[in-house]
């Protein structure tokens, strides 16, 4: 009980730190990238598991699958993300690369029976992380030529607090309360050849927080409720994350080589749409799982002190994929482990310009994969890895490939296991 006090405490010292995992050019609109993280294992199946129930797993998406949990738990992540791209309306290409703690969670069964769980922690939204570089000539003035650099980095994370019951075998529900907060970042410089003009320096800066709910639930146990067979290990879920009205600061400070700056600070507000999904899964017998996902959010309807509304896209994803006990029938626990692998594609809410000119919305496939083995009889690591590609129509201007890597510990205790009698 010591050590997870201990571990807690950690990872409170790192959520001032949280941020996803994308480290790519098209991250500079609104707050970023958004990640719908559900977890390591998740990950590895398709980025789907909104009907994953099980000890051992806290599905980040849906509280309502909490119901499952059989031990007080402890789960911390790291992600890495290398986003290689290539923007053929300059003829250029780059790499970035980013590596973050990636949340945690802390969970406690209250009462088995019931389905009673408690969770909170802390999880990333969106990741602000790009670096442009271009070079132009001045309209009209032969020989001017100037650099145009433009970085940012940032995100949005969130703080919840949630709790699970299970008021009738085979329904689940579960809510959760969040609280969001962060800062972007956009630094752009200009300087030219020319010395009739001044080199310029451009700080924006944004700070937003504000408070949101989940609500979810799971439906399991129809082989016994139809008395169908072949529904046996069948469980459907859903879940609804309320909008975020956000609020806080903006500062852009403007700064030249005559030393004539500027600062300006307004209050800023933002609007983050409510997401939703649907899920389903099936467990065999022999130790095979079966996820699949459907997630929407219509971020066309985003907006901020710098993004108004219609800048983004409204996104959409579709993710399933397996995973096998391995060694199911061997009694020695290290001899066990889990093996996963899916797909999932992704209509992204950025839009990139076309050979035409016209501007076109990004899509994304990925293939995933993972493993988990035992540490102890109630501790695991996770490892999972995606690799994809996004902007898959070939008339676009911009394409990038994408490698994504995730390692999650999960430490549990039976703090409330009664001993047994002699």
């Amino acid at each position: 009980m010591k050590k997870s006090i201990i571990t807690i405490a950690a990872l409170l010292i790192a959520a001032g730190s949280i941020m996803a995992q994308d480290a790519s050019p098209l991250s500079d609109k609104g707050v970023g990238a958004f990640t719908t993280f559900a977890g390591s294992r998740s990950a590895g199946m398709g980025n789907a598991g909104l009907a994953l129930i099980g000890n051992g797993y806290m599905n980040r998406l849906n509280p309502a699958t909490w119901i499952g949990l059989e031990n007080v738990q402890l789960t911390a992540t790291y992600d890495f993300a290398g986003v290689s791209s290539e923007d053929n309306a300059s003829n250029s290409s780059s790499y970035s690369a980013n590596g973050n703690f990636g949340g945690g969670i802390f969970a406690l069964p209250v009462d088995r029976s019931l389905g009673i769980s408690l969770a909170g922690g802390f999880t990333p939204i969106s990741s602000y992380k790009y670096q442009i570089n271009s070079t132009d000539t001045v309209t009209g003035l032969s020989g001017s030529n100037f650099a145009l650099d433009r970085t940012g980095s940032g995100g949005l994370g969130e703080a919840f607090f949630g709790a699970s019951v299970s008021p009738i075998t085979g329904i689940g529900i579960g809510a959760t309360f969040q609280y969001a907060f962060g800062r972007t970042e956009s630094v752009s410089s200009i300087t030219f050849d020319n010395s009739g003009y001044q080199t310029a320096y451009t700080d924006n800066s944004m700070y937003l927080r504000g408070s949101s709910g989940t609500l979810g639930i799971v439906l399991g146990s129809f082989d016994r409720i139809a008395g169908l067979s072949f529904l046996k290990g069948f469980t459907f879920a859903g879940y609804y994350k309320y909008p975020f009205n956000l609020t806080g600061t903006s500062e852009i400070n403007s700064i030249y080589s005559d030393g004539f700056d500027t600062t300006f600070v307004q209050p800023s507000k933002g609007y983050i749409p409510p997401e939703y999904g649907i899920g389903i899964s099936k467990i065999f017998d022999n130790g095979l799982g079966a996820v699949l996902d459907v997630r929407a959010q219509q971020l066309s309807k985003y907006s901020d002190s710098f993004t108004p509304a219609g800048s983004l896209k409204d996104a959409l994803f579709i993710g399933g994929g397996v995973e096998y006990l391995q060694g199911r029938e061997i009694g020695s626990l290290f001899a066990k482990r889990v093996l996963r692998a899916g797909v999932y594609y992704n209509k992204t809410q950025f839009s990139v310009p076309t050979k035409s000119g016209q501007e076109k919305q990004v899509d994304e496939l990925f293939a995933t994969a993972g493993i988990e083995m035992p540490l102890s009889y109630t501790a695991t690591i996770d490892i999972a890895a995606q690799y994809g590609f996004r902007g898959l129509s070939s008339d676009l201007l911009l394409h990038e490939r994408i490698f994504r890597f995730y390692v999650s510990v999960t430490l549990g205790e039976a703090w409330f296991l009664r001993p047994r009698g002699d």
